[in-house]
């Protein structure tokens, strides 16, 4: 039936106000498409050109948004990447919106220092202590400056010189149970030789449970059905996961649409960490015992209120995580360092084996004392592949604003030291991709040559300087002397570039790194 010129007007009048409100919507979103350009053209013309920190030299990128910045961390190659950047464009660099990195020592002590009357200590960066991934809060994540004092007080005798020399025996015991595994250990895991990697993780894991929690240890981790080593497992499992939600958390929605398509398996391995965190410190408080532990020094101030157990519980998950898996890292650094140089691993085993007669004879005081090489080898390996060396160790410039070497800095800029750029600036060291152990022995020409060892902090320093320091360094000594004193090591793959494969989160997600071992026939 064909339509009549009448009903064909009624028609386009019923649908008049139909079209129109489409063409409302359509006008509608052009207009919103037009403005958000507009805004979107107007805050990159602002953070380009007129932005506090318009005046800063950078990538391209870097001040119109963080993305440019946390790529390179979620790709693990930070380390490397923020380097270069220095060396294109100095000794401060924009890396992001708001964000200065530095690579002078200069910026060190004033970024990182205890303040001034006219200055306070910087804040810790709250980006990064995010709930949604730390959960809970402890002496590394806590960003209030009182509340990271009490916490710090309640926990310094456990890590001074004098308590961890009355429990040396402790890293003596656990050292030589992984030595006695290694005898005539030629093969692991179907592969030759044996993964130090591993075995740094699980022996610095054995040092740090005992300490954290004395008599319990030996007792719990015999009790867990996946093995005594599967905390060490769950650990390094999440830590660098943690990195990347971290990263992603300054996206807002992002954190749950990842953690929403994570795998099951991921999810409960990254909440494993704190249950077992939590089921350790339970059942050492149920545990009556007069070994003073680092719980019971944690409770024996009696001028400070007795912390919560949620807390308790919070602060070993963070010792536990952060004391192993920092001379985990140097150790495996170190040796890999050392067989890349035969001489330097010769003259520390001459040092070594001339200095102590019997292994009973290695303690920490005589390492300390008579082990001048040693010490420069652990400084070395230290600043050349420093432990947190991935990280920014984000602050926030006090309100008012200040100057930073030399440069003015508006409050509430974020700023940091990049470990692994300021120690491997030219203008600091000479040779500085160079493993030259002498250049911390003053009466030797390499340790004349100017360098700026002061740069070198691995443990970072000030207020949020890392309390688990003297522990870290009792352990390296320990380790590596009673090592190379039972063992000669043969590293039988000298092609990898270990350094190179690393990848940089807030910490090193390392390689295998496989040495066969062989017991000296003089002993």
């Amino acid at each position: 039936m064909l339509s009549s010129p009448t009903s064909d007007l009624v028609l386009a009048v019923r649908l008049a106000p139909l079209l129109r409100g489409d063409l409302d919507l359509i006008s509608i979103a052009r207009s919103a498409g037009i403005l958000l350009a507009a805004y979107l053209t107007c805050l990159c013309v602002y953070r380009y050109f007129f932005h506090p920190l318009a005046g800063f030299p950078g990538p391209r990128l870097a001040p119109f948004n963080n993305a440019l910045w946390f790529w390179t961390l979620l790709k693990g190659r930070a380390p490397w990447v923020n380097h270069s950047w220095h060396k294109r464009y100095g000794p401060v660099v924009r890396i992001g919106v708001n964000h200065l990195s530095f690579s002078t020592h200069a910026a060190q002590k004033t970024i990182y220092g205890f303040g001034t009357k006219e200055v306070p200590s910087f804040t810790k960066d709250p980006e990064f202590s995010t709930p949604e991934v730390d959960n809970t809060v402890n002496i590394i994540v806590e960003v209030d400056k009182a509340e990271h004092a009490r916490m710090r007080r309640m926990l310094s005798y456990a890590f001074s010189n004098t308590n961890l020399y009355s429990h040396e025996d402790v890293l003596t015991r656990r050292t030589d149970e992984m030595l006695d595994r290694f005898h005539g250990l030629q093969e692991e895991d179907g592969k030759r030789g044996i993964n130090f990697v591993k075995w740094s993780y699980y022996v610095t894991y054995d040092i740090m449970g005992e300490m954290c929690f004395g008599d319990l240890w030996d007792v719990q981790t015999a009790k867990q059905p996946k093995g005594k080593f599967h905390w060490a497992d769950v650990i390094t499992a999440t830590t660098n996961v943690n990195d990347m939600l971290r990263a992603i958390c300054v996206i807002p929605g992002l954190f749950s649409l990842v953690t929403w398509y994570m795998p099951k398996s991921l999810q409960d391995t990254i909440v494993r960490h704190a249950e077992y965190a939590n089921e350790y410190t339970q059942a050492r408080l149920a545990m009556k015992t007069e070994r003073k532990d680092f719980l019971y020094h944690m409770l024996s101030d009696k001028n400070l209120p007795r912390p919560a157990d949620s807390e308790i519980a919070s602060h070993f998950q963070a010792l536990m995580l952060a004391g192993s898996i920092t001379t985990a890292t140097f150790l495996p650094g170190t040796l890999y360092y050392l067989c890349k140089h035969p001489d330097k691993r010769a003259r520390l085993i001459s040092e070594i084996r001339g200095r102590f007669a019997t292994a009973a004879d290695i303690n920490a005081r005589a390492l300390v004392a008579d082990c001048r090489y040693l010490d420069a080898v652990c400084q070395e390996s230290l600043r050349i592949y420093p432990p947190a060396g991935a990280a920014h160790l984000t602050r926030i410039v006090p309100e008012g604003g200040c100057e930073i070497a030399g440069h003015w800095v508006p409050g509430g800029t974020r700023v940091s030291v990049h470990p692994w750029s300021v120690v491997r600036d030219e203008a600091n060291y000479h040779a500085p991709g160079e493993f030259i152990p002498e250049r911390w022995l003053p009466t030797e020409p390499e340790g004349q040559r100017g360098d700026k060892l002061e740069t070198s902090l691995p443990f970072s320093s000030g207020p949020r300087g890392c309390l688990g320091k003297n522990l870290a360094y009792l352990e390296m000594r320990i380790i590596l002397a009673r090592l190379f004193w039972r063992y000669d090591i043969d590293w039988f793959d000298s092609s990898v570039d270990w350094e190179r494969d690393s990848m940089g989160y807030t910490v090193w997600k390392k390689p295998d790194l496989r040495f066969t071992v062989k017991q000296r026939e003089d002993i």
